[in-house]
């Protein structure tokens, strides 16, 4: 059986559009300015890189691991970018975070993506991964603890 390469151009295009896209289709626009909606787009953008990263990898072994870290690199880029549409002076009471586990999940994910990173040696890009984990550690009020 003859497979086709990899197009690590293409591969994970299908979270390109992601949730902005569905909230943009649904009239819901404002709440792309809402800071958590972002972070969590993030998050979400994170785990799915995870699970698509482990498809890719037991279906087509050789031909992914060639394209692999362009792919991640690319596809956390694009993750960096929502987190850098985020005012940080509107980290309001008004949004909602949510319960304890998924503030700790949140930050769990995004130290993922600082170390990540951290690892490449760019700081710069570290460095704005860490100030919405400090963001949201900062947070933490007694009823989410």
């Amino acid at each position: 059986m003859n497979m086709q390469p990899l197009d690590k151009n293409t591969l994970f295009s299908i979270f390109e559009q992601g949730d902005e896209h569905i909230y943009k289709e649904y009239g819901m626009e404002e709440e792309l300015s809402n800071p958590y909606v972002l972070i969590n787009m993030v998050v979400k953008g994170l785990e799915n890189y995870k699970i698509m990263d482990q498809m890719y990898m037991h279906q087509y072994p050789k031909q992914y691991k060639a394209t692999r870290k362009t792919i991640q690199y690319k596809y956390f880029n694009r993750l960096l970018a929502y987190l850098s549409r985020i005012d940080k002076k509107h980290f309001e009471e008004k949004y909602q975070v949510g319960d304890s586990y998924e503030l700790m999940h949140k930050i769990y994910m995004l130290e993922g993506l600082m170390f990540y990173y951290e690892g490449l040696e760019q700081y710069e890009k570290c460095q704005i991964v860490k100030n919405y984990v400090e963001l949201l550690e900062n947070y933490r009020v007694p009823q989410l603890i």
